[in-house]
């Protein structure tokens, strides 16, 4: 039995507590999808037999996450607006569902329509749920900035601006953990709100390039923009008993990476994950208050950007002057997870170096680690959980589409995980269907395995 039980720590987890199961493998070693039987990489998808319908789960074969279907779209086009904000609302139960016609609330572990034809606003992509109360969502309405109560599908303005509300870039989260400071831009700034007081703070921010975002920290400390496609990343503080912006940024990041997730650390720190993806391809938590993002020293100036920063998991797949890492990051929980972040690797596989495409090469024997996988990470002791494999892909010789990519989501309380999947297929351009899985709760050691669970079964 000891040995057995040192097996399975080893291995694959699988906790029965309450009806929910989760598993995953902690390891950094190459595995590759199954080629044959029931999961068979190159067949397995909507469709195939033993593929859940939705409402339906499945055990991912290789690392033992337990996979729901929560959509069927059939042969069009996905218009999920899911990314480094949270899709998924408070606890996990309720997800975003955006068609090409509507805007459906889902139970998130059913696929069920909870609220059919529900407000998204006049951006339907910064649609943004309440960090804490699982029924509220906020929506922009004009110039009024509305909260959406799913329980009795009712809308209400809570606060009329001057002008218009713009979009924040669709990225990341424009409300704190509390659920009482927002961002929200006027007239091409960044502005802070803060609910309790009607109180709007002193000093704005300006985005860093009109395809860029802003984003508040969890903490509600600082703001946070990015430039279009990656490139320069700035920080400015937040007084918050003065109620003011602080106008001088810190250059924490200039190592590409548009996409990531801000995390505010059980330890005090406040960490933007995501790639250097000009020099090497690895995933960084970054230290928003570390000014080492000017370049004015020119390109040698990366070394002192990595080294002053963490490597989270070194995907590695880049070549100089070509494609290679990427992939989405999700973040930004709250309570006991605060410390977790998410991510879906959409990576140029060794062999198709040069390619353009996540999924050129799609064989299994060129895998190489963390490829194609929805992992999560603890930015505070480093450990990394790895879940399934998230199995969607480019097919042929197909352009890369946005709407192919898993772009992952968090619940706020990060017990949850949602992304969408084509199983390698492309009945039309950007087909996906979205899907969810229960991620384990706690925090991590990165040594030691969690606590012995009870109610052990061994499959």
């Amino acid at each position: 039995m000891a040995m057995r039980t040192l097996a399975l720590v080893v291995s694959v987890l699988i906790l029965l507590t309450g009806g929910l199961a989760w598993a995953y493998l902690t390891d950094n070693a190459i595995h590759q999808p199954a080629t044959s039987g029931t999961y068979n990489y190159a067949a397995f998808g909507p469709g195939a037999s033993g593929f859940p319908s939705v409402g339906g789960s499945y055990t991912d074969p290789i690392f033992g996450g337990v996979i729901t279907r929560l959509t069927a779209i059939g042969n069009v086009a996905n218009n999920e607006d899911i990314y480094g904000h949270h899709w998924l609302n408070a606890n996990g139960t309720y997800i975003f569902n955006r068609t090409a016609t509507t805007t459906n609330v889902l139970n998130a572990t059913t696929g069920a329509v909870v609220w059919a034809n529900s407000p998204c606003g006049s951006v339907c992509f910064e649609m943004n749920w309440h960090p804490t109360n699982p029924d509220l969502f906020y929506t922009y309405n004009g110039a009024a900035l509305v909260e959406n109560t799913v329980s009795t599908k009712t809308s209400t303005t809570i606060h009329t601006f001057p002008s218009a509300l713009q979009s924040m870039g669709g990225s990341l989260n424009w409300v704190d953990a509390t659920g009482d400071m927002f961002v929200v831009m006027l007239g091409g700034q960044a502005n802070v709100w803060k609910r309790s007081l009607n109180l709007t703070y002193t000093n704005t921010v300006p985005p860093l390039s009109s395809g860029g975002w802003v984003a508040i920290t969890p903490d509600g400390n600082y703001l946070v923009t990015a430039a279009g496609g990656g490139g320069q990343h700035y920080s400015y503080s937040l007084n918050n008993s003065t109620h003011t912006v602080n106008t001088t940024p810190t250059n924490f990041w200039s190592l590409c990476g548009d996409h990531g997730a801000l995390t505010s650390a059980s330890n005090g720190k406040n960490y933007f994950v995501t790639f250097d993806c000009n020099y090497t391809g690895y995933l960084y938590r970054v230290d928003i208050t570390l000014a080492v993002g000017d370049t004015s020293n020119g390109s040698t100036n990366h070394a002192t950007q990595t080294s002053s920063n963490q490597v989270m998991v070194p995907t590695g797949f880049y070549q100089a002057g070509g494609a290679g890492a990427d992939g989405h990051i999700s973040g930004g929980c709250i309570g006991t997870n605060q410390d977790w972040v998410a991510f879906d690797s959409e990576l140029i596989p060794e062999s198709a170096k040069g390619g353009s495409n996540f999924g050129d090469d799609t064989t299994v024997s060129h895998f190489s680690a963390y490829q194609s996988e929805i992992i999560l990470m603890n930015v505070v002791t480093l450990e990394v959980r790895r879940y399934a494999h998230h199995r969607s892909r480019v097919p042929g010789s197909s352009g890369a589409q946005y709407y192919d990519q898993p772009r992952i989501t968090t619940s706020w309380d990060c017990t949850r995980a949602a992304w969408t999947s084509n199983y390698d297929q492309q009945p039309v351009t950007g087909y996906a269907d979205l899907y969810s899985m229960p991620l384990s709760t706690g925090s991590g050691t990165g040594t030691t395995p969690p606590a012995a669970p009870t109610n052990l079964r061994v499959q």
